[in-house]
């Protein structure tokens, strides 16, 4: 605005020489665009002023210096609104009793079982990457938080290219800068703290991200959990579901495109659904070995966590166990808990992606003694059971789902590092079901049979298993994404409900955390 109305002299070139220095150092022209943009044509009207093209004298502005003025004028002010436009967002305060610890990390893993199942998909066979899992812990700590990059810095640039690509409209696809909010915004935490004295150890949880995101755009629910008391491990997954998950050697894997491109904008739906459930089985393997590697820091430490100076040695309540994810996520953690129920205490499935189960884990889930009364039956999802005529005379058999859970447990008795010597299935598990009001409406993630086997309180073992709908809300409030994007934008497109995503995260989390309550309330009584 100085340069803008003042004459052109020493004092007005040099000021606006530093603001144009100043803003592209900072931000070069993409990471502020809304103020590096309209500063481009600003700045080529103002080279035309001072070059006394358009007839300025000291002594007044002409008729073509004044439309320069204009003009200029309209692009300060076009910045101005873009940048009240496209604001940097904070996530929602978090509120709880700890402060909250982080860590980003590659766990060695025991990944034998899934290899010699061949259930995983091979991703992960480069040298120096195969056997690590890559992951966040967050943690209860007493040392003071500070504000932390949203995205870690280096890959920042890729994350936010990649998530246009996956998600944006057509001819956003490549505009990665647009997200470039996202790189201002910040966490409250402190790295690499030391765990908190004021309990002797804390419940665990594993969290599995959804399709096309990664466990940084799960911080708030992951945070607010932190808080209140547990250490949540964040698996990035290698099944090519995350936008890019960076590996060992600082390489990234990005999403793979294939199975959208290639399968399901070709028709071919029950192939497109059969080759996700392959990719659960993946991210199964991912989570259950993650897990194990979680337990066994309650004995001993290694060599990421020793260099950053943090131990977890006997501050893990291993009997406690929560297995946590949204969409993809969830479907991912009841395949889990369906696989392994002796080593899970509950379950939270944020609108899980029920049809992407395999068969054995969607039987589990809906065996026939619990869907014989349901007013809602299940046939199975999209594509019915792959293996339905081999499995005719198995499906016959009373408790048929609790024979195979306990082969199964057997089978891997040794699995994960720790036995399953004991019957069990996923309904001895405590489970919650958080679905939008959207994905209710549509009866999408198998919501009209979940609610139906609770409200005939088959859905469980003792009455602590839940299902709720978050009124007036969206898939994506689950994530940050929507509280991340200004909320007229994501109105616009459909991303966020009528209420504020701030507001529903908040429902979201205060909703889990007293579903975990009442589960170790009600182990605690037992």
């Amino acid at each position: 605005v100085f340069c803008t109305f003042t004459v052109p002299n020493g004092t007005n070139n040099v000021v606006l020489s530093l603001a144009t220095i100043v803003t592209l150092v900072s931000a070069g022209l993409t990471q502020r665009w809304t103020i590096s943009f309209p500063l481009l044509p600003f700045l080529v009207l103002q080279v035309l002023r001072r070059l006394d093209l358009v007839g300025g004298t000291s002594e007044g502005l002409s008729w073509m210096a004044l439309i320069i003025g204009i003009l200029s004028t309209l692009f300060i002010l076009s910045a101005a609104a873009l940048s009240i436009l496209f604001p940097a967002v904070e996530l929602t305060p978090i509120q709880g009793k700890y402060k909250v610890g982080i860590i980003d990390l590659h766990l060695p893993v025991d990944l034998t079982e899934g290899i010699r199942r061949g259930s995983l998909l091979g991703t992960q066979d480069e040298e120096g990457n195969d056997h690590f899992v890559t992951a966040r812990i967050l943690y209860p700590t007493d040392e003071e938080p500070e504000d932390l990059p949203y995205l870690e810095p280096e890959s920042a640039p890729l994350l936010c290219a990649e998530l246009m690509k996956c998600g944006a409209p057509g001819p956003l696809k490549s505009l990665g800068w647009m997200l470039h909010t996202w790189r201002l915004t910040h966490i409250r935490a402190k790295r690499n703290a030391q765990p908190s004295t004021q309990q002797e150890s804390f419940p665990l949880a594993v969290y599995s991200h959804g399709l096309t995101g990664i466990a940084a755009i799960y911080s708030y629910q992951s945070l607010n959990l932190a808080a209140s008391g547990t250490i949540v491990l964040m698996v990035d997954h290698t099944d090519q579901s995350a936008v890019a998950t960076r590996r060992r050697d600082s390489t990234h894997l990005l999403y793979d495109h294939k199975p959208v491109t290639d399968v399901y904008m070709k028709g071919k739906e029950v192939q497109y659904v059969r080759r996700r459930r392959a990719q659960t089985q993946h991210r199964v393997e991912e989570c259950l070995s993650a897990l194990s590697c979680l337990k066994s820091l309650n004995r001993r430490n290694i060599p990421d966590l020793a260099s950053a100076g943090v131990s977890f040695i006997g501050k893990l309540e291993t009997t406690d166990v929560t297995l946590m994810g949204h969409s993809f996520g969830g479907c991912t953690v009841l395949s889990a808990a369906a696989q392994r129920p002796d080593l899970v205490t509950a379950v939270v499935a944020h609108e899980p992606a029920v049809d992407w189960m395999p068969d054995s884990d969607r039987r589990a889930l809906f065996p026939d003694h619990k869907m014989k009364n349901a007013e809602t039956p299940y046939a199975g999802g999209t594509g019915g059971y792959e293996y339905a005529e081999r499995d005719e005379e198995e499906k016959k058999e009373d408790g048929r789902t609790r024979s195979r859970s306990r082969s199964r447990s057997r089978s891997r008795s040794t699995a994960y590092g720790v036995a399953a010597p004991s019957p069990s299935s996923i309904h001895d598990v405590n489970m919650l079901f958080l679905y939008s009001d959207e994905w209710a409406k549509l009866g999408w993630g198998a919501f009209p049979q979940i609610k139906d086997m609770h409200e005939r309180g088959a859905l469980g073992p003792d009455g602590t298993s839940d299902v709720g709908v978050i009124q007036k809300a969206k898939h994506n409030e689950f994530s940050d994404t929507c509280m991340l994007t200004p909320i007229w934008l994501a109105r616009a497109t459909g991303l966020t409900g009528e209420r504020n995503p701030h507001e529903t995260a908040a429902e979201i989390g205060a909703r889990t955390i007293d579903f975990l309550g009442a589960t170790r309330e009600r182990k605690r009584k037992e």
